[in-house]
C-alpha cells in the first residue's frame, strides 16, 4: 500500500489554514479586548476545553479508530451520536452548576454560559466519520469553511472590551456550521441521517472510549491547568498575560497535531495489516517530528521578545518570558506524539494512559508548589517539565510493548543542526531580527543536508512524501 502521508499533508495544510484564521482571530481579540478583558475570554476558553472533553468522553478518537476498519459505518454513528448527545448535556448541566464558583464576576459567567452551546455542536459533528475514511481533503475543506465563519465574524463585530459576550455566540456558529456541513456530506455519500439510533452496547462503547478519553484529560490538564489555577491565585490579568504567550505556541502545534489526527488511523490499519509497515510508519513519522521541533524550540525561545511584539504589541511585553519557556513544551508534545499514537492504534491504551497520569500528576503538584511563589514563570517551568517526563514515558512503554525506535539516530542530527541555528541566531544579535531568523532557519537545513539527514535528502530528490522506510 502506498504511504499515507501524502494524504495526511491535504488535512494537515488544511486545518493549518483553518487554525491560522483562529489565530488571526484570537490576535484581533487580544488587541480589541485588552488584557483584562482577553484574561476572561481565555480562562472560559481554558474551562469550556474541559466541558467538550467531558461530553466527548473519548468517543471521537475511539471512533475514528472503529470507523477505519470494515464495518456498518451507518450502524457505527447509530451507536455514537446518542451517546455523545446524551454526555454533552451532561457536561452542559455541570457547567451551569459550577458558574457561581467563577472568579471575575457575571461577566465570566455569562461568556461561560454561552460557550457551553458549543458542546452541541460537537456532538452533532461527524467529523470522526470522514477521518477514519481517510477523507482528509472533505476534512479540511469543511474546517476551514467553520473558522472563515468564526474569524470574520470577528473582525467585523468584535471591537471593544464589552463585546467580549459576543465571542461565544460567534464560535458556536462556526462549530454549528461545521457539524452542517459533515451531516450533508455524510448524507451525500452514506444515504441519509435517518438511522436506528440506539443505546444499544453503550457499556462496551464506553469502557475503551474512556480510557482514550481520560489520556486526552491527562493532556488537557498538561496543557491548561496551569491557566485555569493562575486565574484563581493570580486574577485574570495574568491569565491574559500567560495565554497571550501560550497563543503562538499553540499555532506552531496546530500542524503537528493534525498531522497525527491524520495519522492515527493509518496507524491503526496498518498494525492490523502488516506489523512491518506500521513499525515504519511510527519511526518515520518520529524522524519527520524531528525535524519541525526542534528549530521550533531554538527560534521560538530565542527570538521571543519580537515575535511577542510584533503578534500581540507592547502592551503584552509580560508574555516574552513564559513564551520563551513554553515553546519547548510544544517541542516535546511533538516528539512524543508518534510514540504515543502508536501506543493507542496498537491498542495499548492503558500505557498511554499511565504516562498521561505521570505526567499531568506531576505538572498539577508543580504547578501548585510554583505558581504562588513565581506566578506565570512558575506554571511555563511545570508545564515543560510534565511534557519532558510525558515524551519519556512514551517512548519507554513503546520500546517495551511493541518495538525499539531507534531515538539517537533519530535526534543526533536534528539537534547538532539546531545548535548551529542557535549559534546564529546568538551571535548575529545585532541583526534585524527576521534577517538572523532567516539566516538561522537557512543554515539549520543546510546542515541537515551536510549531515545526511534521509527524510530531507528524500524530500530533495523526489519532492515530495512517498514510500515509508523504517
Amino acid at each position: 500500500m502506498g504511504s499515507p502521508f501524502r494524504n495526511i499533508a491535504q488535512l494537515s495544510l488544511g486545518d493549518f489554514a483553518a487554525k491560522a484564521l483562529n489565530f488571526l482571530a484570537f490576535v484581533w481579540l487580544a488587541r480589541a479586548l485588552g488584557v483584562r478583558e482577553f484574561g476572561v475570554l481565555e480562562f472560559a476558553h481554558s474551562l469550556l476545553m474541559w466541558f467538550l472533553l467531558l461530553g466527548d468522553g473519548g468517543l471521537e478518537l475511539w471512533a475514528t479508530r472503529e470507523a477505519a476498519r470494515p464495518g456498518d459505518l451507518r450502524a457505527l454513528v447509530a451507536r455514537v451520536v446518542p451517546l455523545r448527545m446524551l454526555l454533552a448535556t451532561a457536561s452542559f448541566v455541570l457547567l451551569f452548576l459550577c458558574l457561581p464558583a467563577l472568579p471575575g464576576g457575571p461577566r465570566l459567567q455569562i461568556v461561560m454560559a454561552l460557550f457551553g452551546l458549543s458542546l452541541f455542536a460537537q456532538s452533532a459533528s461527524l467529523k470522526w466519520v470522514f477521518m477514519g475514511r481517510e477523507k482528509m481533503a472533505a476534512v479540511a475543506r469543511t474546517l476551514v469553511a467553520g473558522q472563515v465563519v468564526f474569524a470574520l465574524a470577528v473582525f467585523a463585530l468584535i471591537r471593544a472590551p464589552q463585546h467580549v459576550i459576543w465571542v461565544p455566540l460567534l464560535r458556536f456558529a462556526g462549530d454549528l456550521g461545521v457539524a452542517i456541513g459533515f451531516a450533508r456530506l455524510f448524507r451525500r455519500e452514506h444515504g441519509g441521517l435517518l438511522l436506528p439510533y440506539t443505546f444499544a452496547g453503550a457499556r462496551l462503547t464506553l469502557a475503551p472510549a474512556l480510557t482514550l478519553g481520560l489520556s486526552q484529560a491527562m493532556g488537557l490538564l498538561n496543557f491548561n491547568f496551569d491557566s485555569i489555577l493562575l486565574g484563581f491565585l493570580r486574577g485574570l490579568r495574568d491569565v491574559g498575560f500567560y495565554n497571550a504567550a501560550y497563543k503562538p505556541v499553540t499555532m506552531a502545534l496546530q500542524l503537528p497535531l493534525t498531522y497525527f489526527i491524520g495519522l492515527f488511523p493509518a496507524l491503526s490499519r496498518a498494525y492490523a495489516e502488516n506489523r512491518g509497515e506500521f513499525f515504519a510508519l511510527v519511526t518515520r513519522s518520529f524522524r519527520l517530528c524531528a525535524l519541525f521541533a526542534v528549530p521550533l524550540g531554538v527560534g521560538g525561545a530565542m527570538l521571543a521578545a519580537p515575535i511577542i511584539h510584533l503578534i500581540l504589541g507592547a502592551d503584552y511585553a509580560d508574555s516574552v518570558l513564559p513564551f520563551s519557556i513554553l515553546v519547548w513544551s510544544a517541542v516535546f508534545v511533538i516528539l512524543r506524539g508518534s510514540a504515543r499514537h502508536g501506543l493507542n492504534a496498537a491498542g495499548r491504551q492503558a500505557l498511554d494512559l499511565r504516562c498521561a497520569l505521570v505526567s499531568a500528576g506531576l505538572n498539577v503538584a508543580l504547578n501548585i508548589l510554583l505558581i504562588p511563589r513565581f506566578g506565570m514563570l512558575g506554571s511555563a517551568c511545570a508545564t515543560v517539565f510534565a511534557d519532558v517526563v510525558w515524551f519519556g514515558a512514551s517512548v519507554f512503554f513503546f520500546h517495551r510493548a511493541l518495538q525499539p525506535l531507534p531515538l539517537l539516530s533519530i535526534l543526533a542530527r536534528p539537534v547538532l543542526a539546531g545548535a548551529l541555528m542557535g549559534a546564529v541566531l546568538w551571535y548575529g544579535e545585532a541583526w534585524p531580527w527576521m534577517a538572523r531568523g532567516a539566516l538561522a532557519t537557512l543554515v539549520y537545513f543546510v546542515a541537515l543536508l551536510a549531515l545526511g539527514e534521509p527524510e530531507l535528502r528524500r524530500f530533495m530528490i523526489r519532492g515530495a512524501v512517498d514510500t515509508p522506510q523504517a
